[in-house]
């Protein structure tokens, strides 16, 4: 599949990963307006460049030895799986309570707020962690076809996020408990398909194939 393709639909995957950063940047674009949430959708863009850049380096220079593929296959996959257990099995509130709070319009401060949020949970790195392996050692993309991959899965992701906040008001009545629990179960199916795809290279080493 063409890598910008590719990226289009691991971007919509993510999109409707409803977490700690969904319900703020809905919350922000109801409390303060549609250009709040934009910046808002800025940072956590930047966060996440921020976290590929870092992967992608990090992964990259080691990625032709057989045996790092071997094992990064190994800890993506577990990664991926663990992600994609939490997701399939996780409980969801009844209600969403968004606490209305006062704050500046300022667009810098809240592209800083996009940035840490996102940026400070640890599960983001590892979760970048398991795209890069699925990347570099399944998907075997040059550095040009990974460049179109995350610039698509990126943009995809932010213009959703500029959509989120421009419709903040009606997505807040449509996130039901049921809507996340079908959102996090379609989520956590596909991220178990794609671990057992990473776990595969690791298998392998061992003389085992999941797939043919």
């Amino acid at each position: 599949m063409h890598p910008v393709l590719n990226g289009l639909l691991f971007g919509l995957l993510l999109c409707v990963l409803i977490g700690p950063v969904f319900f703020a940047l809905i919350q922000n674009s109801i409390e303060k307006g549609f250009w709040s949430g934009f910046f808002m959708a800025i940072g956590v863009a930047l966060s996440d460049i921020f976290y590929i850049v870092i992967t992608y380096f990090g992964v990259s220079q080691l990625v032709e030895s057989e045996n790092f593929k071997m094992w990064l296959g190994g800890v993506g996959g577990v990664i991926m799986l663990v992600f994609g257990l939490f997701y399939l099995f996780k409980s969801v509130p009844k209600t969403t309570v968004m606490k209305n709070t006062n704050g500046s319009k300022d667009g810098f401060k809240q592209i800083l707020k996009g940035f840490f949020l996102n940026g400070v949970n640890p599960f983001v790195l590892f979760f970048w962690i398991g795209i890069m392996s699925k990347v570099s050692i399944d998907f075997e993309y040059t550095s040009n076809q990974a460049f179109g991959f995350f610039a698509a899965l990126v943009g995809t992701v932010f213009i959703v996020d500029v959509l989120k906040s421009h419709f903040a008001t009606k997505l807040r009545e449509i996130v039901t408990a049921r809507f996340m629990r079908i959102m996090n179960r379609t989520v956590g199916v596909a991220l178990i398909l794609f671990a057992l795809r990473l776990l595969n290279f690791l298998l392998e080493g061992f003389g085992i194939e999941l797939f043919a």
